[in-house]
């Protein structure tokens, strides 16, 4: 098999786990007691995301799933750590220009609706800021970074690749806020093609996460 068709199998194999789990999550809820309440939608949830993200890791290296511009972690240690932290500030303040422009020129909501509901979750139950913080943007820097963009890159090109992989990425979040979304996906991508290691856009999402939720519940 050729490291094309092998990295289109992996890509195929992530992006349907990742779409897997989120039918579950829907799902499984139905089918448990109404006296759990909340807890019928986070422990799913908490389970099926943290499977997720573990089979992601498990499908790339199985499969051996490595692009042509991608670099192995070791060898590429620190920008990969330096512009995961740095990334987490670039992408925070590319969100606030993207949130104004949303705001005040496309009329869209000023919270995000998405935003709330899951500050609102953290809040009553500080466990589930593992799945926004962790588990969630490692499934999804997999799926929209490492599968969707790292399969277009070669037909497309870097800004090819990168405008439709975020935009997708906005579009599976259903809040409305596409420009808010994508312009978070077009960092994350830049990071990824930047450092040729998807550990760069994982930390960096994985920090934005907890930081605007932390920041959503102390600060706002």
């Amino acid at each position: 098999m050729s490291s094309l068709e092998n990295n289109k199998k992996a890509a195929t194999h992530m992006i349907l786990l990742f779409l897997l789990v989120q039918i579950l999550s829907g799902i499984i809820p139905l089918f448990l007691p109404d006296t759990m309440d909340a807890i019928a939608f986070l422990i799913p949830s908490m389970v099926l995301f943290s499977l997720g993200a573990i089979g992601m890791f498990i499908i790339e290296k199985r499969r051996n799933m490595q692009f042509e511009f991608e670099q192995p972690f070791q060898s590429n240690k620190r920008p990969i750590l330096t512009w995961g932290l740095t990334g987490v500030f670039i992408a925070l303040i590319v969100q606030s220009f993207a949130s104004i422009i949303e705001v005040n020129f496309l009329g869209s909501p000023v919270e995000s609706e998405n935003t709330r509901l899951l500050v609102e979750v953290v809040r009553n139950y500080p466990l589930f800021i593992l799945l926004i913080g962790i588990a969630g943007p490692i499934m999804e820097e997999f799926v929209f970074r490492k599968a969707l963009f790292g399969l277009m890159y070669a037909k497309l090109g870097g800004i090819g690749a990168a405008v439709i992989s975020s935009l997708l990425f906005a579009f599976i979040h259903f809040d409305g806020l596409l420009l808010v979304y994508s312009s978070m996906g077009l960092v994350f991508a830049w990071l990824y093609f930047k450092t040729k290691n998807i550990w760069t856009p994982i930390i960096a999402h994985c920090l934005m996460n907890i930081v605007a939720v932390l920041a959503n519940l102390y600060l706002v």
